[in-house]
């Protein structure tokens, strides 16, 4: 048997497994379709789509002559298309970034040790005129979305930006924003567009939006595709903390090198982790690679209720089996109103079964 077939089986993703391995690899986490070239019944080439990421290709090491790896990008690109995509993304090695340009994608962003491509449209050019659209749509001035961030305006004058999940929208969330916003002259915050979470995105978007609706210097967006997102931040929905800083350092470089050198963000503001070694090692990279980009980092204490900080994740947690009237006041410790009362609503039912029978880090 020779020739192009799906990656289906246990048996092919045990040989998929292996054939990664010998490249450092592992099985893409979130992979919607797998695709592999087989020699006499053995695999000398595979690939992978997480949605629209196109991951784990890779080739034997006798087979690397023969062209394998782009033929089986192009022919994850053509089943992406015929699934109904219009545009792509690499997560690859750095080494691999130049290869892969070659095939037609473009640069996002790249580290010492992993690099981002894109390829189709809506692409980065964009995202970037729909945020500024925003902005401006918002009333603020267009020179705050387009001027660099060394504009030499003092801390508090610049413009800020927090990045939130919101899984859903916490009184820890709510405070953290409240804090960021007295501490610069306006702020944006992008809620996590990937959705992957118990909540989803439209629902985390506008609970956010409602719960910070009252604080003017405050712009809640979409966070699109090149922050915290499968594509950018793989590690961060499967909490995969072995190679956690590695995806964290690339999710940060973009920040720092297009999306806060392009909309002038000259401060980001995150919460301190106590509880979560994945998004530590985030605010971990982003000290190290925003150091070198005149881009400020500022860690607010998180806020705490008994001696704990708050977190999405208690929350989820009191929605395990059977909400009692505890769970209920503890929640009330917990969630601003906004996020209470939806989860009181009929319009949540279908979240709260969800959360009843949820396993997993979102």
């Amino acid at each position: 048997m020779q020739g192009y077939f799906e990656i289906i089986t246990d048996h092919d993703l045990a040989q998929a497994q292996a054939l990664l391995a010998l490249s450092g690899l592992s099985l893409p986490a979130g992979r919607t379709y797998g695709l592999g070239f087989y020699e006499d019944g053995q695999l000398a080439a595979c690939g992978f789509l997480a949605g629209t990421v196109l991951c784990g290709i890779c080739v034997a090491p006798h087979a690397r002559e023969g062209g394998l790896a782009t033929s089986i990008l192009s022919r994850l690109v053509l089943h992406g298309r015929q699934e109904g995509a219009s545009h792509f993304f690499i997560f690859t090695k750095a080494s691999e970034a130049q290869k892969f340009g070659a095939s037609g994608f473009d640069l996002v962003a790249a580290t010492q040790d992993a690099a981002l491509l894109e390829q189709g449209r809506p692409n980065y050019a964009d995202w970037l005129a729909a945020t500024r659209d925003a902005i401006r749509g918002h009333g603020w001035k267009q020179d705050v979305a387009d001027a660099p961030a060394a504009t030499g305006l003092s801390s508090h004058a610049r413009l800020g930006a927090i990045v939130m999940n919101a899984n859903p929208f916490t009184r820890g969330h709510e405070y953290l924003a409240r804090a960021a916003a007295a501490a610069c002259e306006k702020l944006l915050v992008f809620v996590v567009e990937e959705d992957v979470s118990v909540f989803p995105f439209a629902v985390r978007l506008n609970l956010v939006r409602k719960g910070l609706v009252d604080v003017d210097n405050i712009l809640v967006l979409p966070a699109g595709p090149y922050m915290v997102s499968r594509a950018s931040f793989p590690a961060y929905f499967t909490a995969d903390a072995k190679v956690g800083s590695v995806h964290a350092a690339l999710d940060c470089t973009i920040f720092a090198t297009r999306i806060a050198k392009d909309l002038g963000i000259g401060l980001r503001f995150v919460g301190t982790e106590p509880l979560d070694p994945v998004t530590a090692a985030y605010n971990a990279a982003m000290a190290a690679v925003f150091e070198g980009h005149a881009i400020e980092l500022h860690e607010i204490p998180r806020l705490q209720t008994d001696g704990q900080a708050i977190s999405a994740s208690k929350v989820r947690a009191l929605f395990r089996g059977d909400v009692s009237g505890a769970a209920w006041q503890e929640m009330a410790h917990l969630l601003p109103p906004v996020t209470l009362d939806f989860l009181r609503s009929a319009d949540s039912a279908r979240i709260r079964q969800k959360l009843r029978e949820h396993v997993g880090r979102h």
